[in-house]
């Protein structure tokens, strides 16, 4: 498609491509109706053309007298999603990252781990119709010495005033240490404004000769004795459980315990006395897995970020993609998402389209169903039919024949007004390097 079609169809939307950061984006303003033409519209099932109308944020049935908008050609999709990013954890990131985001084709974000103490200053400059859409979980639950603790006490380093891990308890993190403390640590997440749960399960098949060993400080999760307990007392007050977890043991204990969703495939890096066996799901785990209904989020991406000998990293990829085939094959529901601190969803897509797990058509679905999958269940999204809300991308070419042409981003709509995108450059946060990891 030549640069002056797109910027005819630009100025028709009422779009400015690309922008400075936090420049004013024209609204849809009243009842008007758009009638979109010209364009090849997603559907499961493969493109199909035809024109579609927007109102109110929303598509709807067909209106006379609508305004048209000539989409010249495009390929339309509905608005990615990032099923586990920690990056909009800061008010003084939120705008910059949410920006990067949207120039990504990223709606909606889920940050399952963020600190009480930042999040409600960022998630006031979220959910906007500027912005991304973002949901938290606050600090998660996990075990004394456990997970993240070690890394809270890490990151502190950077802030100017190092302090021990435990500092950050009621806020980054939640401890169980026994059934106790399952209601108050609950209600304490529920006060903070928690809209999910996140755990922390690490190894739990070696819990009992880790939970006291220094040398596995960080290394650790929750009791798996008092995991069950821990999410049916969630779910009881409506909320739904996320879980960290390491291995094919830790899957298995998830799903047996009625989790949600499962934050890694086991194995993004493995302890160097582990085999695969350790990390490989089995066909049992898989359709166990896909008759409760549970999430997988892949985060493959992560690995790459891992100082480990190239060998060790080409067995992690083949098991990990043993277990996507596998997951897939069993019916269970996929959600992309990166973990990827400095980046967004999109590494995680080029990840994967790399390891040659999924043919691009399917690539772009489980992309795009994403925010239905596991971020927003309830809401209408992942979608392009009448009802559906109105956050759509206009791409140049066909991405299920190429999912690279994902990048080619020429027009994008959120809550059925015009956005403009902030250029890509590089790193998601300003100042990092390219690349690297943020594992929770």
């Amino acid at each position: 498609m030549k640069t002056a079609m797109w910027a005819a169809l630009a100025a028709a939307a009422g779009l400015a491509l690309v922008g400075p950061a936090g420049a004013q984006t024209p609204r849809a303003g009243g009842p008007e109706t758009i009638r979109f033409t010209g364009a090849q519209w997603w559907t499961p099932q493969g493109f199909a053309g035809g024109d579609r109308y927007v109102r109110g944020g929303v598509f709807v049935a067909p209106t006379k007298g609508a305004r048209v908008v000539d989409l010249a050609g495009a390929f339309v999709v509905p608005a990615f999603g990032e099923a586990h990013n920690h990056n909009l954890d800061t008010p003084e990131l939120a705008k910059s990252v949410s920006d990067q985001y949207l120039a990504n084709g990223v709606f909606y974000v889920k940050n399952p781990n963020s600190r009480a103490a930042f999040t409600p200053a960022a998630r006031a400059l979220l959910n906007r119709p500027d912005t991304v859409d973002a949901k938290f979980s606050m600090g998660g639950l996990t075990a004394e010495g456990g997970h993240p603790i070690r890394l809270y006490g890490f990151l502190s380093r950077f802030s100017g005033k190092e302090q021990p891990g435990e500092a950050f308890e009621g806020d980054a993190f939640h401890v169980i240490r026994t059934a106790a403390d399952i209601e108050p640590a609950l209600g304490k997440l529920q006060a903070q404004g928690a809209e999910f749960v996140k755990t922390y399960l690490l190894h739990s098949e070696q819990y009992d000769a880790r939970k006291d060993d220094k040398a596995h400080y960080g290394m650790r999760g929750l009791d798996p004795k008092l995991y069950p307990a821990i999410v049916k007392a969630a779910h009881r007050r409506g909320l739904k459980v996320s879980v960290h977890i390491e291995t094919a043991a830790d899957f298995r204990l998830a799903v047996a315990s009625g989790v949600d969703e499962i934050n890694h495939l086991p194995g993004y890096m493995w302890a160097s006395s582990d085999t695969a066996q350790t990390y490989t799901i089995t066909p049992a785990d898989a359709h166990a897995a896909a008759r409760a209904g549970v999430v997988v989020v892949t985060t493959t991406v992560v690995t790459n970020g891992i100082n480990l000998p190239p060998a060790r990293k080409a067995q992690i990829k083949a098991v990990q993609t043993a277990n996507l085939r596998l997951l897939q094959a069993a019916g269970v529901k996929l959600a992309i998402g990166s973990d990827n601190y400095m980046q967004t969803s999109r590494s995680e897509i080029e990840n994967l389209a790399a390891m040659k797990v999924f043919d691009d058509a399917t690539l772009l679905r489980l992309w795009v169903e994403t925010p239905k999958v596991s971020i927003f269940p309830n809401r209408k999204v992942s979608c392009l039919d009448r009802g559906c809300e109105a956050d759509f991308l206009a791409l140049s070419a066909d991405p299920t024949k190429d999912i690279a042409a994902t990048k080619a981003i020429k027009a994008a709509w959120k809550d059925g007004a015009p956005l403009t995108l902030v250029p890509v450059q590089g790193s998601v946060i300003p100042g990092a390097p390219g690349g690297g990891g943020h594992v929770h």
